[in-house]
């Protein structure tokens, strides 16, 4: 399996022991890629500790639960890295660690580094501390040349339905995002009783915004858990894809103007929806229609009526 490769190749990474260094993890976004951060993490921290002692087990359980003293995380959420918080970091590398071998950085979203960011970053990962490992994650090699070659690099492919042992249909009912398929697997959660929730348009929209305004960290605490409003998200767009063709008109027209009122500053986002529509239209759709939704998909990113871009989308959707 991919992943207990690459695990094997980061264990021996971690017992060369390095004086300092920098790493680029990458892969998109299918691969838990803070998972493997943490992984190597407690491999460098715990290299020359015996597992049978209390200490090792102390260690892993700080590492995850997030509270290790010497392991700090910056950016989790994949917002935008400002100069201050880069700035904080290299404050924070020169300080000595508190009880450990090394003191590890880990730093999400470096794909979307902004020059000013990057450049002050660079000077770091020029001349890192003595003791100091920085973990990069990104979700392309799309980033500045300076900083991809300061860095060892770790390709973490995603692993195939097979290789998670879950059907066709749940692996691409996730996106292939093995963390929330793991998740799901773990809970045992049945995905078809989650039809009565997504049972009309409005749910399916109502449910959309949801999950928009929980990633934009604009609600903190949502009455179930992240992997329920996934599932009812995913569910969401299949309804769409799939049923809105026998939606009321009037309702298409109240959950597009819904929809341009939540994304229209918020492209990318409105982009990755209508893709995850598209994609559960495939089998109901003949190969000019398809066409068509995503020429409109792709338009989203450039200047042009968001409104417009919607309404022809649903009208497509609509067609029999």
């Amino acid at each position: 399996m991919k992943n207990s490769e690459i695990l094997k190749k980061l264990e021996k990474e971690a017992k060369q022991n390095k004086k300092s260094a920098s790493y680029l993890f990458y892969g998109d976004k299918r691969v838990d890629l803070f998972f493997y951060a943490l992984e190597f993490s407690k491999m460098v921290m715990t290299s020359r500790i015996d597992e049978n002692f209390e200490e090792y087990e102390s260690i892993i359980k700080k590492i995850e639960s997030l509270q290790h003293p010497d392991i700090e995380i910056i950016n989790r959420e994949n917002q935008n890295i400002k100069i201050d918080e880069i700035r904080e970091i290299i404050y924070s590398a020169i300080e000595s660690s508190y009880n450990s071998p090394k003191k590890i950085f880990i730093l999400s979203g470096i794909e979307g580094l902004r020059k000013e960011s990057s450049n002050a970053l660079l000077k770091i990962l020029e001349e890192p501390p003595k003791d100091v490992y920085f973990i990069l994650l990104s979700r392309s090699l799309n980033i500045i040349p300076t900083i991809k070659s300061r860095t060892i690099k770790f390709h973490i492919e995603a692993e195939n339905n097979k290789e998670l042992d879950v059907s066709r249909e749940i692996y691409y009912f996730f996106d292939g995002n093995e963390n929330n398929i793991k998740k799901w697997k773990e809970k045992g959660i049945s995905i078809e009783k989650y039809n009565k929730y997504v049972s009309s348009l409005t749910d399916a929209v109502s449910y959309i915004i949801q999950m928009k305004k929980y990633l934009n960290g604009e609600i903190e605490n949502i009455e179930t858990d992240e992997l329920d409003l996934i599932i009812k998200y995913n569910k969401s767009t299949e309804y769409i894809g799939k049923k809105v063709k026998f939606s009321d008109i009037r309702e298409v027209y109240t959950a597009v103007n819904e929809i341009e009122t939540e994304f229209k500053q918020e492209r990318e986002k409105l982009s990755d929806l209508l893709g995850k529509i598209i994609i559960n239209t495939k089998n109901s759709a003949n190969g000019d229609k398809l066409k068509k939704l995503i020429s409109l998909k792709n338009s989203v990113r450039n200047n042009v009526n968001i409104r417009s871009i919607l309404f022809n989308f649903f009208d497509l959707l609509q067609e029999e």
